[in-house]
């Protein structure tokens, strides 16, 4: 859904009138009512809601299909696809239309169940122009998070984004990541709640980010202790589940009443999207392959670059 407080059918004429018919910002004014300056507002606009995407294709310098083979090689998992350039700048674009072309190929039918996890990455994709329309399917959360102040760890918001772009049926998870021990006793019998884990437990595909270290991190959920001696190992996180560098998950203070799926659950939804593009993340990239906790890896060519590298 486009968001914004201007007038969607006037920004729709003015991006029409410029892009598509070539009209010079002084005709579009024209053709709107509005004046020359309220032009260059509008097209503005409506460039940052998405109704107007501008592309600059990459020269291809790489093999992307056989690069990509080589680091699915490396990573001993299913498959991996790879946007051109770099996708940290490009606020993960080519990531969010690859995970499109998956979603696609997965021909998810009415009933099926999607799960979603929090993160920038999912949180950049969910509001991607290149998602296919997913009608029927339930698109519910990974995690908990309704307490979190940062969009980027509220699970419902990213999912509710996720049903707005694909036309999907949303389910929410009324709960914090990390509920009290009362809280969470009474959530067991909490029909919503009860709902939320039948999902997990039938899901057929999920998209998920992967976490950076844990020391490294410019930002982490509130419902992780920052100073936990245990968790200073961690290269990485999905679904909250953090892992070494040998891909041997981590707990901690509170991991046994988080929301979220188990790793039975998640190791067992035959197709798990891991979306990760950038330097910082080669090393979650490389020890999260060991947990099984994803099939598909989507990231960019620096990131896999860098991978082979590392290795």
């Amino acid at each position: 859904m486009l968001e914004t407080s201007m007038d969607l059918q006037l920004l729709h004429r003015a991006a029409s009138a410029y892009y598509l018919d070539g009209l010079r910002q002084a005709e579009v004014a024209d053709r709107v009512g509005v004046s020359r300056p309220s032009v260059s507002k509008l097209l503005a606009e409506a460039r940052r809601i998405g109704m107007v995407r501008i592309d600059v294709l990459d020269v291809p310098t790489v093999d992307l299909v056989e690069l990509g083979h080589e680091v699915r090689d490396l990573l001993g998992i299913e498959n991996v696809l790879l946007a051109p350039g770099d996708q940290v700048q490009r606020e993960y674009r080519g990531l969010g239309e690859l995970l499109g072309e998956e979603l696609c190929r997965l021909e998810l039918r009415r009933g099926e169940v999607l799960l979603v996890s929090s993160g920038t990455t999912t949180h950049a994709v969910s509001h991607a122009a290149g998602l296919p329309e997913l009608p029927g399917v339930i698109v519910a959360p990974t995690v908990g998070g309704q307490q979190e102040s940062d969009p980027t760890f509220q699970t419902n918001e990213i999912v509710r984004a996720f049903a707005d772009r694909t036309g999907a049926e949303p389910r929410f998870a009324f709960a914090p990541a990390l509920p009290s021990a009362s809280l969470w006793d009474s959530l067991q019998a909490d029909p919503s709640f009860l709902e939320i884990t039948s999902l997990w437990g039938r899901a057929r595909a999920v998209v998920t980010g992967l976490g950076s270290p844990y020391l490294d991190r410019p930002a982490l959920t509130s419902v992780v202790p920052r100073e936990d001696p245990a968790l200073q190992r961690a290269v990485g996180d999905v679904c909250l589940h953090f892992y070494d560098p040998e891909g041997r998950t981590i707990p901690y203070p509170g991991s046994d009443r988080l929301v979220r799926p188990s790793l039975e659950q998640l190791r067992a939804i035959p197709s798990s999207i891991a979306l990760a593009a950038g330097p910082a993340k080669t090393v979650s990239i490389l020890a999260g392959a060991k947990t099984g906790l994803f099939t598909t890896l989507i990231t960019d060519v620096p990131t896999a670059e860098a991978l082979l590298a590392r290795s």
